[in-house]
């Protein structure tokens, strides 16, 4: 949602008066690709503590233009990378500590209430982590991605990441049935014919995308690499796969360098193995994405996207991130629900590693996938902070997964 100028220029003001400052201690930043420059700026995923606020300008010359007066009046200010017309506007200082304890609730006043309901902690010994729900030969699996800090109580996120993997887990008993790879990350599955293709990423280096496939969920076949993008340094995520009636289509997340970190392209394959990339087929160029759920509805020729989503708190104007529903008739042209529909939103008083980091409240739900009974749709998803701490969480809809997903277009 575009913010106005007045509305900008008083926040800002009202950052320096919160913690006394002069305008030569505050650094302003604007940037197309907010995620990467705040990273870089060391306010998001590090062990720095500084405050910031966060807007979104109509585009980016006026972000740039409200930055230049600010600068005028002593600020530093970064103009970082853009891309297209979008642009955010974030405000910090080094000499500012940022408020302990969670963010203040966003669920309860909420316009749009989701038509998912019952959400609730997932009941199962499996390690927090992206999983992917698949049914296979009549029985309800589901792929786990473990990261090594969580089976290693104790130690720190991120610890030994080469020993994260990817498993197999059987939902009626909870049992671990199999892993597939070590040293593979991003996990997701596709049935066809009672064989079961999991993709994921290469650890390796993050640049090459593998998928393995089974007929029994316990002996794999060789790795057979999709794609290998070590040349450019490109690095893949998550990967959703769908059948549109005559080719299966994937959903790859890359870090492109041409735009905001992260995007979606597609490929198409007629074996599930050999995959060709669409030219043109990409989601979005202008801003960031992740963890995408692709499905085809072929009663409405069209393709449903499930993805995350960075958006700011209303109030305390720090980033957050929700999953939206888009749609698209070709993967090229989307639309995007209204802004004020979002699938999901974060539950900010919830903490979902409570044990072992007490200070995390949840600020993102991510990676949704579905399962689809009769007459239900489980939504599978994780929350937490998207920096490796989080929990494994299920909402439901009563009804079909096209009807959830045009409830978003009424």
């Amino acid at each position: 949602m575009k913010e106005k100028r007045e509305f900008i220029i008083s926040g800002v003001e009202g950052f320096l008066e919160k913690h006394q400052l002069s305008w030569s201690d505050v650094s302003v930043i604007i940037a197309g690709d907010i995620l990467t420059a705040l990273t870089n700026h060391k306010l998001l995923y590090s062990t720095e503590s500084f405050d910031y606020k966060l807007y979104q300008p109509a585009d980016y010359e006026t972000a740039a233009e409200i930055a230049d007066g600010f600068g005028e009046l002593g600020a530093k200010v970064f103009k970082e990378r853009k891309f297209g017309s979008r642009a955010f506007l974030a405000v910090y200082s080094e000499k500012s500590v940022i408020s302990t304890g969670p963010l203040p609730d966003i669920l309860e006043n909420a316009p749009w209430k989701s038509p998912l309901v019952n959400r609730r902690v997932l009941d199962s010994a499996a390690a927090p982590g992206e999983f992917s729900p698949f049914t296979f030969k009549g029985e309800n699996y589901r792929t786990e991605s473990v990261l090594a800090h969580y089976v290693n109580p104790g130690t720190p996120v991120g610890y030994r990441p080469h020993e994260n993997y990817f498993c197999i887990r059987r939902e009626s008993d909870d049992r671990l049935i199999s892993i597939p790879l070590f040293d593979h990350y991003f996990a997701s599955a596709y049935v066809w014919n009672d064989r079961c293709y999991c993709y994921s990423m290469n650890q390796e280096n993050g640049c090459k995308l593998d998928v393995v496939w089974s007929d029994d969920l316990i002996s794999w076949s060789p790795v057979h690499c999709v794609f290998d993008y070590s040349s450019r340094n490109e690095i893949f995520c998550n990967t959703s796969v769908t059948f549109d009636g005559k080719k299966f289509i994937l959903l790859y997340e890359t870090n492109d360098p041409a735009c905001p970190i992260y995007t979606f392209h597609f490929a198409e394959s007629d074996d599930l193995v050999n995959w060709k990339t669409i030219p043109g087929a990409v989601y979005a160029d202008e801003k960031y994405t992740g963890g995408g759920s692709l499905h085809w509805v072929e009663e409405d020729k069209l393709f449903y996207l499930s993805t995350l989503d960075l958006f700011i708190h209303p109030t305390a104007r720090k980033v957050c991130y929700r999953f939206i529903i888009s749609r698209s008739p070709d993967l090229i042209h989307w639309e995007d629900a209204p802004d004020d529909r979002p699938l999901l939103l974060p539950d900010c008083s919830h903490r979902p590693d409570p044990v072992n980091h007490p200070e995390v409240y949840e600020i993102s739900v991510s990676d949704v996938e579905y399962r689809v009974t009769e007459g239900k749709v489980t939504a599978y998803f994780i929350g937490g902070n998207q920096w490796g701490v989080c929990d494994n969480q299920i909402a439901e809809y009563h009804g079909t997964l096209p009807d959830l997903f045009r409830e978003f277009f009424k």
